[in-house]
């Protein structure tokens, strides 16, 4: 059959037998990628394709690996990337993505990545997780990444693009503001597709909690950390560094440089059992500074673990990133200690951000430097009369 013919009769099986994720990849102009392309991938608006590769596939499969690629952006993989490695982030996300597939009874290739150990969990927890299997990963060099299914990543060292053939995709925009108009795209459509098939009882259980959250969110903490750390930087426009991407066409327009934006960033870490006790938000805490220091440019990342005292210090720059926050400790809480931490070293911070329960001692006046409070689980009538300044991010969580 014709290639593209194959590919007009997987779109319409997608929306006879899968129609959410039929309805979310039909709009998608699919079409041949370029020569760096081997399988399959996408940008968020469009799918691409290796032209010898997708003729090798049968018509079933070749809808499976369309509707993998659309899980990508579906699920935000385009967007949240930031600083981790492509190629493992890649491999979190079919990780991810396909057990969602193979429940829906989706048909994908023989050697698509799957493991029992990452189902139901999201492509940041799957990340922190490889990273933290001590001798598979590291910043500069391929390990060996085992799977259940007997895949082994990096034997050799290579850096691999697509691993299991159900493709890859790139990071689809640069600006955080772009970021933020492709995810909103994406939301309305994912919701548009689980109205049209709630009625039928079609709509897959990972997305229906998934879109659950974003419509009636307890708090996009998130959302709120970074714009609120971000507050914190000013850029200017700066002519002698021009903007690159537009240099080879000729055209020179200046780029945005740190004027006076997050120098040092200290995160003060409960490490009391009310907070170690949830390793996956302690996961995403780190991805989400890690984001902050990335984007914001910050100098120095400085994470004090704090309980009734300072108990240990950990300091990362730009090369030393992502943070992998320590997961331990236990006992009683002060928050005194974190600040007179950074007066005794003679810190100066330009933002401060706290991730506690908010069960502890406060200090009796403010620092000179803003702070952020992250409120994790915790009852805004205990503290209110205590904390008497910053900005408090309330955020729940039911992780076992």
């Amino acid at each position: 059959m014709e290639l593209e013919r194959k590919i007009e009769v997987a779109k319409a099986h997608a929306l006879l037998d899968q129609p959410f994720f039929g309805s979310l990849m039909c709009p998608m102009l699919i079409e041949e990628g370029d020569e760096k392309v081997s399988t399959f991938g996408t940008d968020g608006r469009k799918i691409y394709y290796n032209r010898e590769y997708a003729e090798s596939l049968s018509t079933a499969i070749t809808m499976g690996v369309l509707l993998h690629e659309v899980c990508h952006p579906a699920f935000m993989h385009l967007t949240r990337r930031g600083i981790r490695n492509h190629i493992l982030w890649n491999i979190a996300g079919d990780l991810a993505i396909n057990p969602v597939l193979i429940d829906a009874k989706v048909e994908l290739p023989d050697d698509a990545l799957f493991d029992n150990r990452y189902r139901n969990l999201t492509a940041d927890t799957i990340y922190n997780m490889i990273l933290e299997e001590e001798g598979y990963w590291s910043r500069d060099k391929f390990h060996p990444i085992k799977f259940e299914q007997g895949w082994v990543i990096g034997e050799d060292g290579e850096e691999m693009r697509d691993v299991g053939g159900c493709g890859t995709f790139d990071d689809a925009v640069e600006s955080p503001s772009q970021k933020g108009e492709l995810e909103s795209e994406w939301k309305q459509k994912l919701v548009s597709a689980a109205e049209m098939c709630k009625l039928r009882g079609t709509v897959p259980g990972a997305f229906e909690d998934y879109i659950s959250d974003f419509l009636n969110p307890k708090v996009q903490w998130e959302e709120e950390l970074y714009k609120y750390a971000t507050d914190y930087i000013t850029e200017e426009y700066d002519w002698k560094y021009p903007m690159k991407k537009f240099i080879s066409s000729g055209i020179y327009l200046p780029s945005l440089r740190k004027k006076e934006g997050l120098r040092t960033v200290v995160v003060a870490v409960d490490t009391s059992g009310s907070i170690m006790g949830y390793p996956k938000m302690i996961n995403q805490f780190g991805g989400e500074i890690s984001k902050i220091a990335e984007d914001c440019d910050v100098d120095e990342t400085i994470i004090v673990y704090v309980d009734a005292d300072v108990a240990n210090v950990q300091t990362y720059t730009q090369d030393e990133l992502p943070v992998q926050l320590e997961i331990g400790g236990g006992g009683g809480t002060a928050f005194e200690p974190a600040f007179e931490w950074v007066e005794d070293n003679s810190i100066e911070p330009t933002v401060l951000i706290y991730l506690t329960d908010m069960y502890g001692s406060f200090p009796e006046y403010p620092p000179d430097y803003p702070v952020i409070w992250v409120a994790f689980n915790s009852n805004p009538e205990y503290y209110k009369d205590d904390c008497t300044f910053g900005d408090v991010i309330e955020v729940e969580a039911n992780e076992t």
